[in-house]
């Protein structure tokens, strides 16, 4: 089989390259190379380095450049095992590294070579144990992102891709939260630059050895996580709870559901965006209290209620996450109808939607004459 050896030049000259990496480097007739920047390279003139930075230059997309160097070094092998180097360790943000371990067509072993991470965490004053994302700034994925968790993003080569992460980061983060710009981490030129979120592309210096270091997001911060909401009904149903809330059962709590997404519709109704917005929590509370209560009792929990909606509408959505094909919403229903069968549900002969409509109706009749919503709401 085809061979690849995928090695790490480190981030920093000869003083810190592996002697084995060293060797490797020196008798090898013809060593491809990520990149020529970077100071091992410097250092080793006599070395045949054969660069894919034109290729970088061919594409406006990193994933294409990435896929293009892999399908190269893989070409170049049919004829004679490969060195290929990458800077810092071969197995840490190295994208190259891990598209050739997912050939079948080519056999690749990866060697040595010190990660930026340890000078970074050095640099950060941060101490791992605690906890850390790993992202690549060209491949980065928001949903990903769990902001209990420092987070350290590599890769931001220019302003342009800094500029794009702080969007997608402001989705998670409060605006002003910090972020520390390291460039070089512990080498002689190395910077640090701290901002807040919102300056994160001001005035920002291109290099291809810069990361950005987020330190974890706590107190008030962590309130739109649907992790929080969770552990505070925890908190309140449990035996140093609220005592209200620890004597509420599922049947205790009906009647608020109903009064929540009434107050809810009337809210759609009025278009009134931000309580709309309170409503929708009122009755995302309800969710989460019901299930706090399961949780409790060792019925179900939370996790248990989202996977099994998350799974229905993965399934009742094959024209979406799989291979069906639709042009028109009839042919949408008859895929709804067709999944609900295959679930062992019959189509819907039940009509909640009027029977839901008969009770707003009865509630609202009683409050045209005065009555309370809580005491309408108990009546009906």
């Amino acid at each position: 089989m085809n061979a690849i050896t995928v090695i790490g030049l480190g981030n920093y000259g000869l003083d810190e390259l592996p002697f084995g990496i060293y060797q490797l480097l020196n008798k090898t007739k013809k060593v491809y190379v990520r990149t020529l920047k970077h100071p091992v390279i410097d250092e080793l003139p006599d070395v045949n380095w054969h660069s894919f930075d034109e290729t970088y230059e061919r594409h406006d997309q990193f994933e294409a450049v990435y896929e293009d160097i892999v399908e190269q070094l893989v070409e170049a092998s049919r004829h004679q095992p490969v060195v290929y180097a990458v800077p810092g360790h071969p197995m840490v943000a190295e994208t190259t590294t891990q598209l050739l371990l997912k050939r079948d067509d080519v056999n690749v072993t990866v060697k040595g070579g010190k990660s930026f991470i340890d000078d970074l965490f050095t640099a950060a004053g941060y101490d791992p144990n605690d906890g850390f994302q790993l992202l690549d700034a060209t491949q980065f994925e928001t949903n990903r992102v769990n902001i209990r968790n420092a987070l350290i993003v590599t890769q931001v080569y220019n302003q342009i891709v800094a500029g794009d992460l702080k969007i997608s980061l402001m989705t998670k983060y409060p605006e002003d939260h910090p972020v520390v710009i390291i460039t070089g981490a512990r080498g002689a030129a190395a910077t640090y630059q701290h901002v807040p979120l919102y300056e994160l592309d001001h005035e920002f210096q291109e290099s291809n050895l810069t990361s950005l270091f987020i330190p974890p997001v706590t107190g008030d911060g962590l309130n739109g996580e649907f992790s929080t909401l969770v552990e505070v009904m925890t908190t309140l149903v449990g035996p140093n709870g609220c005592p209200w809330d620890q004597k509420q059962t599922h049947q205790s709590l009906k009647r608020y559901l109903i009064e929540e997404s009434y107050e809810l519709m009337a809210a759609i109704d009025a278009d009134d965006i931000d309580n709309i917005i309170e409503e929708l929590g009122d009755i995302l509370l309800q969710v989460v209290f019901h299930a706090a209560i399961a949780e409790k009792e060792e019925m179900f929990d939370v996790r248990e209620v989202v996977t099994s909606i998350t799974d229905k509408m993965i399934r009742r959505h094959p024209h979406v996450f799989g291979a069906e094909q639709i042009s028109t919403i009839e042919e949408l229903n008859v895929i709804w109808e067709a999944e609900k069968r295959k679930e062992g549900k019959q189509p819907r002969e039940f009509k909640a939607e009027k029977v839901f409509a008969d009770v707003v109706a009865a509630i609202y009749e009683r409050m045209q004459q005065g009555i309370p919503i809580e005491q309408a709401i108990k009546e009906i």
